[in-house]
């Protein structure tokens, strides 16, 4: 089973960490952004799954369309989510109308409740002959994925079950779940385990935690059928200390 599988590890497989998929670093302040009430306004980033997209891409607030600044792996600037119900995401119309905007509709996903931060994952596919998108929200607050954590999301069709820093979990196709890396003040590596329903080992590394960081996976079906280990995706996030605004 998956809990004697740590006994076969061999530290060897950090090389995995860069073969299975982009390994970025991004950096930067708690957000800053507070309402006359000095509470944090409601924000959204935007993380394109691999690379830049190839044409631009908008959200719809009221009767505006926005375009979205992608960042190559990483999360984008951070947007207002003013009174938004759902998120939109639109492409340039290819046969525009008189009197409609000229902008297509791809996706509309449903932001996460009380979140006062939300990432949206765009996800781009194959969809009769053409480029489509699929949009998935998280909760990105610090509540719900605090520093020291890594979030683990299954974007596969079958269970998984997750071992990290002595921890098991399982996840369910199409979930994802938070565990915390006991960082300690300075942290370290902590082993990383993938294993099927079965308790079989399907992927290991060691994954690098802190105090002040947090880190998405994304765990995806293999890049080729005739394989069983799934394609393993990491997005990590160094977050500072809570700006504080000077006493008036």
């Amino acid at each position: 089973m998956i809990y004697t599988l740590l006994n076969r590890f061999s530290t060897t497989a950090l090389c995995c960490l860069i073969l299975a998929g982009g390994l970025h670093a991004q950096e930067q302040p708690e957000t800053s952004g507070l309402d006359a009430r000095g509470k944090k306004k409601p924000v959204f980033t935007c993380l394109y799954w691999e690379g830049l997209p190839k044409e631009t891409l908008y959200y719809r607030v009221g009767e505006e369309f926005l375009s979205i600044n992608f960042q190559d792996s990483i999360r984008s600037q951070e947007y207002p989510l003013k009174a938004m119900k759902s998120f939109q995401l639109y492409r340039d119309a290819k046969d525009p109308k008189d009197g409609v905007p000229p902008y297509d509709l791809l996706s509309t996903t449903a932001i996460p409740a009380n979140s006062k931060q939300v990432l949206f994952l765009v996800i781009p596919f194959q969809k009769n002959a053409e480029i489509s998108y699929r949009v998935v929200a998280m909760d990105d607050s610090l509540d719900a994925f605090p520093r020291g954590t890594f979030r683990f999301a299954n974007f596969t069709r079958q269970t998984l079950l997750v071992k990290f820093a002595g921890e098991i979990k399982k996840i369910p196709a199409s979930k994802m779940t938070e565990m915390s890396c006991k960082p300690g003040k300075g942290g370290g590596f902590r082993p990383f385990i993938i294993g099927n329903a079965e308790g079989k080992q399907i992927f290991g590394t060691r994954l690098f935690g802190q105090p002040s960081g947090r880190e998405l996976v994304f765990i995806s079906p293999p890049l080729r059928r005739e394989s069983n280990s799934p394609r393993v995706k990491f997005v990590s996030q160094l977050i500072g200390k809570p700006v504080v605004k000077p006493s008036q």
